[in-house]
């Protein structure tokens, strides 16, 4: 649970409104819809780990073994990739909260430092490296911060359902005119768009809403730390998805009772972009000192979720050089701190990147990039449970859930993540081709794509080599 929420709870459910105008006050329900898809991954999820799937690298141990172990690192390559840009993501937001602490405290120029173009890229980075550092350090300071972290995210989330449900639409259109010194009637012109689209909604929104249930994905890297793995993880996804669904859900419901869709829309329209955040909007209706509490402790949630995004990143590199599709030395550890200190700092030098990509393009770059490098994950999982009886017959004759023996919903389920995991991925390729080309998900996953064949290619054909050269003469 403190992997997923996140950027996708505070951030994403409000600036949605800017990125696909029409969705309107359709979020709530959105967002249940996202749940209902995550649950259906949560059966193969349990289906795999029943039949031993666990281990480092999470689905990398899943999809190699159900469907190969080409796909298998291919699928996880990209999945790597798109973290990256969930680092980036991260290290843009972030600043925003912080500049909406500081404006409600009345700092105005700190505000203003924040939100500048050069602050987000110096608070950004400061961010990522200092995570770094901490990771460096060892698990058990991130994790002790992880744990710091839920603690806000309750917090957070209960006082923003308090508020969003006790205000009503009128008495929040009062405090924007007062906080913002703006009228209601020129932001609504602003808007980009006045009717809800179903279209736009379930066609363009739902696949970027979708990223606030990965931090399921990142959960799964745990398989070869956590005890008894096996059942660990597979109570604890249904439990997470659970929890979060019911969150997000009562979360949205209440932000979008309180707020009409089309001021969030027409503030994003008029560049008021450090106010659409969700506490951003409902700190208005609140005391200063309390507006000010909120956006640190969301500030301090987003920072908290760089945490498991390197844990995921360096455990997929230790999953790949254990199987020798990269040099040992990738999965070596600092001597002090028996930390993976190469593989961070890879995510931390690609995070920096990806920040400075999302400066242009806002924060869906990393959104999308994220959400599309996942949705190859998932379509593979899927077709694992199409194969897995004839790629792996031993493993699946030791499979201990609850539909080891019922073929139809293993079919089912896969099918149905197929479905949603190729219709979300060309959602975002669809709706980016307006972005430049080397800018847009679609063209960076073709890349990294051609990049990890390359890799495969080259790593296995050494291994094959060294194989036949150890092998004794006849």
């Amino acid at each position: 649970m403190t992997n997923e929420i996140a950027a996708g709870l505070f951030f994403v459910s409000t600036q949605i409104q800017q990125t696909a105008p029409g969705v309107g006050d359709l979020v709530p329900w959105l967002m249940i819809v996202g749940g209902l898809l995550t649950f259906v991954t949560v059966i193969a999820y349990r289906y795999f780990f029943a039949s031993g799937l666990v281990g480092a690298g999470g689905e990398y141990v899943i999809i190699s073994r159900a469907v190969s172990p080409f796909f298998g690192f291919l699928a996880t390559f990209l999945s790597w990739f798109g973290v990256s840009g969930s680092l980036g993501t991260l290290a843009y937001t972030a600043p925003k909260f912080l500049a909406n602490a500081c404006d409600a405290l009345g700092a105005t120029g700190a505000a203003q430092v924040l939100g500048s173009t050069a602050g987000t890229v110096v608070t950004g980075l400061v961010l990522l490296w200092g995570i770094w550092l901490i990771h460096v350090r060892g698990v058990r300071l991130a994790g002790t911060l992880a744990v710091i972290a839920m603690c806000f995210v309750v917090v957070v989330a209960l006082v923003v359902i308090g508020y969003g449900f006790s205000t009503s639409p009128q008495t929040f259109a009062l405090a924007m005119q007062s906080h913002l010194h703006v009228s209601v009637q020129r932001v609504l012109a602003a808007a980009p768009a006045t009717r809800v689209s179903p279209l736009v909604a379930f066609g363009t929104a739902l696949p970027v809403l979708f990223f606030g249930y990965l931090g399921l994905s990142t959960a799964t890297q745990t398989g070869a730390e956590a005890v008894d793995a096996r059942r660990a993880l597979s109570k604890g996804v249904v439990i997470a998805v659970s929890l979060v669904t019911v969150i997000y859900t009562l979360f949205a419901f209440a932000v979008y009772h309180a707020v009409p869709w089309q001021l969030i829309a027409g503030l994003s329209a008029m560049k008021f972009t450090t106010y659409t955040t969700s506490t951003g909007l409902l700190g208005m209706v609140m005391p200063a000192w309390l507006a000010s509490l909120m956006n640190v402790f969301v500030a301090l949630i987003v920072i908290k979720t760089f945490l498991p995004l390197y844990l995921a990143q360096s455990r997929w590199i230790y999953a790949w050089a254990q199987d020798g599709l990269l040099p040992m030395r990738f999965a070596s550890t600092h001597m002090r701190f028996q930390t993976p200190v190469l593989a961070l700092t890879i995510a931390a030098v690609l995070g920096s990147l990806t920040l400075a990509e999302s400066i242009p393009m806002g924060y869906v770059f990393g959104v999308n990039v994220r959400v599309l490098a996942c949705m190859v994950v998932f379509f593979f999982l899927g077709l694992g449970m199409l194969l897995f009886p004839r790629t792996a017959p031993d493993s699946y004759a030791a499979n201990e859930s609850a539909i080891a023996h019922n073929r139809p919903i293993q079919i089912a389920a896969g099918v149905v993540i197929m479905v949603f995991s190729t219709w979300f991925a060309i959602s975002i390729i669809v709706s980016s081709l307006d972005k430049p080309v080397l800018l847009q998900p679609g063209v960076q996953a073709f890349i990294v794509a051609l990049i990890g064949v390359l890799i495969y290619r080259y790593r296995s054909g050494s291994l094959r080599r060294a194989a036949v050269t150890a092998s004794p003469e006849p």
